[in-house]
C-alpha cells in the first residue's frame, strides 16, 4: 500500500514538474511596437466672389480661415446682392457647419439695422433669412435648421471643397442709404465623426 501511495506521489510529482516546464516554454514577454494615427481637422475659406450685385459694388475679403469681411456701396432700398464662399476641407475628417455669425458691422445704424442675410442651400433655395441684428448674436445651424441630419448641404467631406450662398437684401428704407456698410462674418464648423 505504501508502494502505490509512492507511486501516485512519484507520478504526481512529475505532472506538476511537467505543467512547470509546458508553462515556461510557454510563456514569456511579448513587445509590439505600433504606429497609431489619427485624423486632422483643417477647416479653411479658399475663394470668395460676388455671385450678383444688384447694381451696387460689393467687396468680400477674406479675413482669416473662418471670417470674411464684405462692404457694400450704392444699395438702394429692396437691392439684393449674392457672395460665393467657397470653404475646403483640408482635412481628413469630415465636418459641417456649427455656427455663423456676424461679428461687426460698421456704416449708419439706422442703414445696417435693415439689412437681412440670407443662406441658401445646395438648390438655390433660401432656407435662412434674418436680419443682420439677428446675427450678432452667434447662431447655431442645429437651432436654426433642425440639425444636420435634416440639411445635408452643411457637410463637407475630406479633401473636398463646398460653395456657400450668402444674399445680402436692403429693407425697404426711406433717407440716406448710400453710405458703405461693412459686415464681418464668422463661419465655424466640427467634425462628424470622432478623431
Amino acid at each position: 500500500m505504501k508502494t502505490k501511495i509512492g507511486v501516485i506521489f512519484l507520478v504526481m510529482i512529475m505532472s506538476l514538474a511537467g505543467v512547470g516546464a509546458s508553462y515556461a516554454a510557454w510563456s514569456g514577454d511579448v513587445d509590439l511596437n505600433a504606429n497609431v494615427t489619427t485624423g486632422n481637422f483643417d477647416f479653411r475659406i479658399q475663394s470668395i466672389a460676388v455671385h450678383q450685385n444688384g447694381g451696387a459694388t460689393i467687396t468680400p475679403a477674406w479675413v482669416s480661415s473662418t471670417e470674411w469681411t464684405v462692404t457694400v456701396t450704392g444699395t438702394y432700398p429692396g437691392w439684393e446682392g449674392i457672395i460665393d464662399i467657397t470653404h475646403q476641407n483640408a482635412g481628413t475628417v469630415a465636418l459641417r457647419f456649427e455656427s455663423m455669425q456676424v461679428l461687426w458691422t460698421s456704416g449708419s445704424d439706422y442703414l445696417r439695422n435693415n439689412y437681412w442675410i440670407k443662406f441658401y442651400d445646395d438648390s438655390d433655395n433660401v432656407n435662412f433669412e434674418k436680419t443682420c441684428t439677428y446675427l450678432l448674436t452667434k447662431r447655431y445651424y442645429d437651432d436654426e435648421f433642425g440639425g444636420p441630419g435634416n440639411r445635408p448641404w452643411f457637410t463637407i467631406n475630406a479633401g473636398l471643397t463646398k460653395v456657400s450662398r450668402v444674399g445680402l437684401k436692403l429693407g425697404d428704407i426711406t433717407g440716406n442709404y448710400n453710405t458703405p456698410v461693412v459686415f464681418t462674418f464668422r463661419l465655424t464648423a466640427v467634425q462628424t465623426t470622432p478623431i
